[in-house]
């Protein structure tokens, strides 16, 4: 379940909607490098997370805008999992934890992170 944080009004983040050049290479860079099985619809790939969904469609970016998305994963193991299919290290995150990041197919930069 979502917490309502204060002065959001309500507002609970719910769809992130990104172009790709490569459908193809994003769907299986999710698959194989995270772990994660996207849903294929058509021209696009969906991954769900909770209520949260993120959805990647064949439009590729036309500008570079500085753009992160934050993946928290359950535990240490599944991060140092991610790690080695990479071939990097983590590194101590700050707030805690650990973490890494990594470059999708269309140069979107993923932090993934354990508590």
């Amino acid at each position: 379940m979502i917490e309502i944080m204060q002065g959001t009004g309500g507002i609970i983040p719910a769809q992130l909607t990104l172009g790709v050049a490569d459908i193809d290479a994003t769907e299986q860079f999710y698959a194989r490098i995270l772990g994660i099985t996207p849903t294929r619809h058509g021209d696009a790939i969906r991954i769900t997370f909770g209520e949260f969904t993120l959805v990647f469609e064949h439009a590729p970016p036309t500008e570079r805008a500085k753009f992160e998305l934050g993946l928290r994963v359950p535990d240490a193991a599944a991060l140092d999992a991610i790690a080695e299919r990479v071939g990097t290290d983590t590194y101590d995150r700050d707030g805690g934890g650990r973490a890494l990041f990594v470059t999708d197919p269309d140069h979107y930069t993923i932090e993934l992170f354990a508590r």
